[in-house]
């Protein structure tokens, strides 16, 4: 008996009316972003610096927490 072969996906394409159809639509839909101000990004930025600091203060100390526990129960020096 033959073996039943699944057929393969059609290749993608760029729709009715090709690649400049394409890149036509993709202009139409960048003009419809609406962008942020420089004060949000501004605000944003500072928002997302302010998260990493504060995430690599936790980071540390708890780094050093686990490492002064270690090292008791190590029995060796904390670095």
């Amino acid at each position: 008996m033959k073996e039943k072969t699944t057929p393969k996906p059609p290749l993608p394409t760029f729709g009715k009316h090709g690649l400049k159809g394409f890149i036509e639509d993709v202009s139409s839909e960048m003009r419809k972003v609406v962008w942020p101000t420089r004060d949000d990004v501004i605000r944003l930025t500072g928002m997302v610096l302010a998260v990493c600091i504060v995430f690599v203060l936790y980071l540390f100390i708890f780094e050093r927490v686990v490492n002064v526990i270690v090292s008791a129960i190590t029995g060796e020096k904390p670095r």
